[in-house]
Parts: C-alpha cells; sequence; structure tokens
C-alpha cells in the first residue's frame, strides 16, 4: 500500500466526477450586509477606542489633562481596553463570523436576528462607554463591567 508520485499525479489529472442531481451546487443568496454593518462599527469603534487611548496617554504624559473625575485616567484606561477588546476586535470578530459561516454551510443567516445581534451588541457598548467613566464597575481588573452588561458580554 506504498504510493509513489506518479501514482498521485496520475489521480491529479483525472477527469472530474459527472456532478449527479443529488450533488448539483444550491444557489444561496448570503447576507453580507449583516457583515458589512459589522465592520463598519468595527472601524467607528477602533477610532473611538483609539482616541480614548490617546487621551490616556496623554494623561500619563500630563497629569493636568485629568480633568474631571469621569475623564481621569483611572476611568479612561477600562473603556479604552474594553473598546477595543469589545467594540473593535468583538464587532470584527463577528463579521467573520457571520461571512464565513453562511459560506461554509450554505445557508442564509435569518435577517432579524442577524439586526438584533447586531443592534443588541452595539447596546452592549453604549452601556459599557457610559457606565465605566460613571465609576460604575466591579472594580477587577480587565473585568469591570457590570454585572448585567458582564453577562451579556460573555456568552
Amino acid at each position: 500500500s506504498h504510493l509513489n508520485w506518479s501514482d498521485l499525479s496520475r489521480r491529479r489529472r483525472s477527469p472530474p466526477a459527472r456532478a449527479t442531481p443529488e450533488t448539483r451546487e444550491v444557489s444561496v443568496t448570503f447576507d453580507d450586509k449583516t457583515t458589512r454593518y459589522f465592520i463598519l462599527a468595527s472601524v467607528i469603534w477602533a477610532a473611538v477606542g483609539m482616541l480614548v487611548g490617546l487621551l490616556a496617554a496623554l494623561q500619563l504624559a500630563f497629569p493636568e489633562l485629568n480633568l474631571t473625575p469621569w475623564l481621569s485616567f483611572g476611568r479612561i484606561r477600562p473603556l479604552h481596553t474594553n473598546a477595543v477588546i469589545f467594540a473593535f476586535v468583538g464587532n470584527m470578530m463577528f463579521a467573520g463570523v457571520y461571512y464565513s459561516t453562511q459560506r461554509l454551510t450554505k445557508a442564509r443567516s435569518h435577517d432579524l436576528l442577524s439586526k438584533i445581534h447586531f443592534w443588541g451588541w452595539q447596546l452592549i457598548i453604549v452601556a459599557a462607554a457610559i457606565t465605566l467613566p460613571l465609576g460604575i464597575t466591579q472594580s477587577k481588573e480587565y473585568a469591570e463591567l457590570e454585572w448585567p452588561i458582564d453577562i451579556a458580554v460573555r456568552p
């Protein structure tokens, strides 16, 4: 049962099997709109997260930029890390999942459920962006979000 290179090359050059009615490809129109929404949201949240990161870096270099308690470094840094992790990376991850899963399964995603997922995820991000600067946190490093938001973020 030893194969040599000539056997492999012969197999590679053999004509493809004829398609029978059972093996024909099914045409599916994919929902790429949801993928585009997640990519657009990822770009927007990346800009927001990086601007917040820039503010945090400037506050480290120039402490006089810590103007108010809700814009101080101690509240801006968790906002920056959560924005980059959940808003930027999370949206991009979901875009990849929506794009690839439909093609792998050859099935269109459900339009209403996709919209609920997209807008629900954006609502979670906005809730985090509001509560973190206000100091409403669990005071745990990299798990700062309050429990309702924390539960919504984790599967």
